[in-house]
């Protein structure tokens, strides 16, 4: 995903999706810099997270989970949707990505921040949406 206003390198993977446990995976990195307390945003109600955290840039790379990792109980956000955080303070770059394999279907939205103090709600936060994604 190639947005010029865009702060964050987006790379999406699709498996086969007549694949017998198709899953999705997202990886986000600056596309300059350090990003550390950075956050995934997902709908509460989806349940299909297999895996989440930091890796090397690289397809072979396994996922660990990040330094000072963070995983938030359900936030209600102002406009009433639910959502949960799940992160770490430990920096991504252009070589060490955050990481998320979704099972297939994916949730209708996934979002990614950062946040000034650990505990604070993240900022400079961009999205996908997967309303056409192939079941």
């Amino acid at each position: 995903m190639n947005n010029p206003e865009s702060i964050y390198n987006w790379e999406i993977d699709h498996s086969d999706p007549k694949a017998e446990n198709p899953t999705i995976i997202i990886s986000v990195r600056p596309y300059k810099g350090l990003i550390s307390k950075w956050k995934f945003i997902i709908p509460a109600e989806y349940i299909g997270i297999i895996n989440w955290g930091i890796s090397n840039n690289n397809k072979t790379s396994k996922i660990k989970r990040p330094r000072g990792a963070i995983e938030t109980p359900v936030i209600k956000l102002m406009d009433g949707q639910e959502v949960v955080l799940k992160g770490g303070i430990e920096p991504i770059s252009s070589t060490k990505q955050a990481t998320i394999i979704l099972k297939s279907p994916a949730p209708h939205f996934l979002a990614f921040g950062f946040s000034e103090e650990e505990d604070s709600p993240p900022i400079n936060i961009e999205g996908i949406t997967f309303e056409n994604h192939p079941h």
